[in-house]
């Protein structure tokens, strides 16, 4: 009977550890690895979510750049109060690409977030960064995502 629980308990404990999530402690964008922010959870390769921000991307053919972005955009203003959004010119990779800077009321605060979308190390990507504060220089934007998007070079 000893053997039974025992067996049992090595069971359950092998069934509820393998239903944990991996941990990710490395990222790819466009070709690149990073590693993962410390004090983030990285819900996904392609995605990273931090207390004052989150970040994640979407990589896409060429036909589906010439669309998809301003489809995206259209979908996220349709949910947002007092939606505004201002077209810029930011940097992928340190490559150029074009983008929003969008601005509405969640709760009884404002959030914004930055769209960039273009190709960055030949790869077309579509990168949405969520932040708690109004982006308006680099030293805005967190150091991990700062690696990955900029608003000027």
């Amino acid at each position: 009977m000893n053997r039974f629980f025992t067996l049992l308990l090595i069971m359950t404990t092998n069934a509820v550890s393998a239903q944990k999530p991996k941990q990710i402690d490395s990222l790819s964008f466009c070709g690149n690895k990073y590693k993962a922010p410390a004090n983030c959870k990285t819900e996904s390769a392609y995605q990273v979510k931090c207390d004052n921000y989150s970040i994640q991307w979407l990589y896409m053919n060429d036909e589906m750049l010439k669309t998809m972005p301003d489809r995206f955009v259209s979908q996220v203003a349709a949910r947002m109060k007092k939606f505004k959004k201002e077209a810029i010119t930011l940097y992928l990779l340190n490559e150029e690409v074009e983008g929003y800077k969008i601005r509405y009321k969640s709760d009884s605060k404002l959030d914004y977030q930055i769209i960039a979308y273009g190709v960055a190390n030949r790869q077309p990507v579509l990168v949405q960064l969520l932040l708690d504060r109004e982006p308006e220089t680099n030293n805005d934007i967190p150091e991990f995502a700062r690696q990955l998007i900029k608003l000027t070079k």
